[in-house]
């Protein structure tokens, strides 16, 4: 695995991670705020990396700002290119270290979803990213 730095190959990309809050087999979703960017959407949670900042400090730093959640990041899963090419999203895995109670931020999350591996596909609307993450390369991954 690359560095968790970011790769200066993507250096006029913005970077964000996707957070996979894990607790046990269920997994946390959130709803975008309505006043968000793609605001209704369901996704995991997601931020912009701040300048220098490592990707599992964002996992960590966006868990708790979102969400009100400490989370241990675990691994990273995943790279990739947003379809607008906006963002190079770094996917962690991240477990859930400490009490199950999210506390929903105001105007970024509008509403949150413990949800199983199995259920991932009722979830609507998702970003086709996330969509093809869990279909494809989640399953290879975990």
């Amino acid at each position: 695995m690359r560095s968790e730095r970011m790769d200066p190959r993507h250096a006029k990309l913005r970077h964000a991670i996707v957070a996979i809050i894990e607790d046990g087999d269920e997994m946390l979703f959130i709803e975008r705020g309505r006043e968000d960017t793609y605001g209704g959407y369901w996704s995991n949670v997601t931020g912009q990396m701040d300048d220098g900042e490592a990707q599992a400090a964002a996992c960590v730093r966006e868990a708790a700002e979102e969400v009100g959640l400490k989370v241990i990041p675990e691994r990273k899963l995943w790279e990739s290119v947003t379809r607008g090419s906006h963002f190079v999203l770094h996917w962690w895995l991240c477990r859930l270290d400490g009490p199950k109670k999210v506390t929903p931020q105001a105007g970024e999350v509008e509403a949150f979803r413990w949800i199983k591996y199995a259920d991932i596909e009722q979830i609507t609307p998702m970003f086709s990213d996330t969509r093809l993450f869990y279909r494809d390369i989640y399953p290879l991954v975990r």
